[in-house]
């Protein structure tokens, strides 16, 4: 072959790769790939005609929807990304990093987690100046991978074409993945890593490629510089392809582990019982050497410790005398880990560990990016403590703490809110991945990749929500952890529906018209029903108990059942459908239908709650917002200053309680002053920030040349009349934070919290809750008000008529 012709080829290979490749004409569907010569170009159909400018872009409908997808996330996700004032933990994250940014160094503290985002900020400073919108862009640039990076699943064995798409689309739309891709937090960056890991994962199964291996390595090197969820992530991980492994190896495996777990839980249940003492508590609020090795003796030496290492120690005695006999006078790897099947979990493990350049590259570059970010670029090696053990052990200590005090089904009603495609159809995909995988393992046939994946992602689903249900510290920016995997397997379902339906139509089985009016006619019916309800819930405004809200309209007090006449039509379009369609066919178009509505839905609330009142709480997945005073009044301070100065140099006094975010806010002023909660003498500054709760006599003496205006420094959602009434929450710490159903004191049983779930379910007969229910969530109508924390800008009398001229 000729240069030019060498040229040519691998021109045509880039431009015509699977994206772009023409869909066949005889015997795939919209989104079929030709198949591929040696040389791995698409093969030419007889009918094509033959092409002497050698370039040609084949189109397919399948590049042309990831084109918009990928337009709608960059769009989406870097929009006005300086539209809302910054969040508390925004403002420290964004600090701190600027710091690092100036030449100020950064030391790794747990309690603000993992270096990753403080570089990655201060690159983005270092690269496009620092800036609202610059503390943003790392991660909603992530966010725009996160979109895509579906696609690399789209593998006829893995999530297939549609699977792949449409994973991506409700990651789009996905109004908690939106929100929080926007925002300068650590778990954008969690979320994009974790996708890589577990997705690499997956195509090394497919195809054994060092690259994968590489980037599985390199990925969790990063993982581990970001946020301790990467535990969790990690503990998924492990059980899963540990219980798999297990099985493979020698099932025998999976009762020695099963009896250890018993034996673990009896110690754990049994020890305080008998009379021994609780296990240390970790010195995490002043982690002091001495202290430190305090606890480490004392822990090590515990009976409880003992006991459980001895259990461990058993197990393991037992696994290895399994595996001895398995290797049948083989060397351990080899014997163990190279004796079961080409395309088992067990076998892709030990290829994986066999490639010297994959390993050694992944694990050398995992470890660098590890130690460089924790270390500072090595001007910090007490990092590497602060965050192995450090990290892990801070987190753990805060178990007992509950910061913010939610109780164990926050996830459970704060997802139903938002994602509302993913927990509709995570369930039903879970229970089809059951169906497949258990008859196939019973009788000992090949599970199947594409099950394989359902199942990961049915596995990662409940270790999240177990474990971050469990966890003490409950925020809404970690459901995007529970929120992810819902989507995959929801995504998954939808794309094997749509394989099914495109086959039947093809095979001519399928009436298209038959299933297109199932599908036209359900999103009429819904919009109907939706607007009845609207309608019907949008009475005259009333105060029951000291709270306002709406009252239903009289017409469905007295006929309630109008409401529910949109569903005898549901109910008789699906009827018609199985009769034309049959059933299968006549579920998959409605039910696919129905995920178009409901995609307009969660539309609708991402746009609203991301664009509009991303700075005001009527949601509970924003929970605590800085609002918007704080920047229009950091705007016309900043008007004063130039007006007075020409720059930011005139003098600001700030206290503790408006510190965050003001420590980003007034970063450059060179004349900022920082006085704790009390002025111990009259401020030399013609602006004062104060929290109102710092406004004491003394201080208001003061401040007797100034005056004040008040301003909402944070608001938040109401919690107590909304959530927190569903059920009685007895593991909360705070005896009056258990129970808001009821004047029933506490202890509380496991039948009085199973009687409080119940009562709240029940309540949901009567429409007047059903319709109070339907406007908090359409119309974010709350039945209390948002409460603040305010603070004063103080301005010194003689510049009020300047500083009135800014703000009017």
């Amino acid at each position: 072959m000729n240069p030019r012709s060498t040229v040519r080829a691998l021109g045509a290979t880039f431009l015509r790769g699977p994206l772009l490749r023409a869909p066949s004409q005889t015997t795939g569907g919209l989104l079929e790939q030709r198949p591929l010569t040696r040389t791995g170009l698409p093969k030419a159909d007889a009918t094509e005609p033959h092409s002497s400018s050698g370039f040609r872009i084949h189109i397919t409908i399948e590049s042309m929807l990831y084109a918009v997808i990928g337009l709608l996330a960059i769009l989406t996700r870097l929009w006005d990304l300086t539209y809302k004032a910054q969040h508390h933990d925004e403002s420290l994250h964004s600090y701190y990093s600027w710091l690092l940014y100036a030449g100020e160094g950064y030391i790794h503290d747990p309690m603000m987690h993992g270096p990753g985002l403080f570089h990655s900020n201060a690159l983005a400073y270092f690269l496009f100046g620092d800036s609202e919108y610059t503390t943003r862009i790392v991660p909603a640039l992530l966010g725009i991978a996160i979109v895509l990076l579906p696609a690399l699943l789209r593998g006829p064995q893995l999530l297939g074409k549609w699977g792949a798409l449409a994973c991506s689309t409700l990651l789009l739309f996905s109004p908690t993945i939106l929100f929080y891709t926007r925002f300068n937090r650590h778990d954008p960056y969690v979320l994009f890593c974790t996708l890589v890991i577990i997705f690499s994962m997956l195509r090394f199964m497919e195809k054994r490629e060092s690259k994968w291996i590489i980037a599985v390595w390199l990925t969790t090197g990063f993982l581990f510089t970001t946020l301790e969820v990467s535990f969790i992530i990690g503990f998924m991980l492990v059980t899963f392809v540990g219980l798999i492994m297990a099985w493979q190896i020698h099932r025998s495996l999976l009762g020695i582990a099963a009896l250890a777990l018993v034996a673990l839980g009896a110690v754990w249940v049994g020890m305080p019982r008998i009379g021994v003492s609780p296990l240390p508590g970790i010195p995490w609020e002043d982690p002091t050497p001495e202290n430190i090795q305090a606890f480490s003796f004392e822990l090590a030496s515990h009976p409880t410790t003992l006991t459980m290492l001895g259990t461990v120690a058993l197990a393991i005695a037992a696994v290895v005398i399994v595996l001895n006999r398995v290797r049948d006078g083989q060397g351990w790897f080899d014997g163990v880990l190279g004796r079961t099947g080409e395309q088992t979990t067990t076998r892709v493990m030990y290829d994986g560990l066999r490639d010297r350049k994959g390993m050694w590259f992944g694990l050398g570059g995992g470890a660098i990016i590890f130690v460089t970010l924790y270390t500072t670029l090595f001007t910090n090696w007490i990092g590497l403590g602060s965050g192995t053990v450090g990290a892990l052990g801070y987190w753990l200590g805060q178990q007992d703490v509950q910061r913010g005090d939610q109780p164990w089904f926050y996830y459970f009603l704060i997802l139903p809110q938002y994602e509302l495609i993913a927990v509709l159809l995570a369930p039903v995909a879970g229970i089809l991945t059951m169906k497949r995988i258990i008859p196939a393992l019973r009788e000992g046939r090949p599970v199947g990749r594409r099950n394989y994946v359902w199942a990961l992602f049915l596995w990662w689903t409940l270790i999240h929500l177990a474990v971050f249900s469990w966890a003490g510290e409950k925020m809404p920016w970690l459901s995007v952890h529970m929120a992810l995997p819902m989507i995959l397997l929801s995504g998954a379902l939808i794309g094997d529906t749509i394989e099914r339906i495109e086959a039947r139509a093809r095979s001519g089985i399928l009436p298209a018209r038959g299933a297109l009016a199932v599908g036209l006619s359900i999103p009429v019916v819904c919009a109907s029903w939706f607007m009845l309800w609207a309608w019907g819930s949008a009475g005259p405004w009333v105060t029951v108990e000291q709270q306002v809200t709406r009252a239903v309209r009289p017409q469905i007090t007295d006929n309630p059942w109008l409401l529910y006449l949109p569903v005898l039509a549901i109910i008789g379009v699906l009827g018609w459908g199985m009769f034309k369609l049959g059933g299968r066919a006549a579920i998959a178009a409605g039910g696919l239908s129905i995920v178009g509505m409901l995609l307009i839905a969660q539309l609708h609330v991402a746009y609203r709650m991301t664009f509009n009142e991303g700075d005001v709480p009527r949601d509970q997945l924003i929970y605590v917002q800085s609002s918007p005073d704080v920047t229009q009044a950091v705007e016309d301070v900043g008007e004063l200053s130039r007006t007075l100065t020409g720059g930011l140099d005139m003098p600001i006094f700030y206290d503790s309680g408006t510190s965050w975010p003001m420590q980003w806010y007034l970063r450059n002023y060179t004349s900022r002053r920082f006085f704790g909660s009390e002025l111990s003498t009259p401020p030399d500054a013609p602006v004062v920030f104060i929290a109102n709760e710092h406004l004491t006599d003394a201080n208001r003496a003061m401040l007797s040349g100034y005056t004040g205006q008040e301003y909402a420094m944070r608001w938040w959602f109401p919690e107590e009349a909304t959530y927190r009434r569903f059920a009685i929450a007895p593991e909360l710490n705070k005896e009056w934070r258990q129970n808001y159903q009821t004047d029933a004191e506490g202890p509380y049983s496991f039948t009085d919290v199973a009687a409080s779930v119940f009562s709240s379910i029940w309540s949901m007969r009567e429409p007047e809750q059903q319709l109070e229910k339907f406007r908090l969530i359409a119309f974010r109508e709350l039945p209390a008000p948002i409460e603040s924390y305010n603070f004063q800008v103080f301005i010194r009398n003689d510049l009020l008529p300047t500083f009135n001229t800014i703000r009017y």
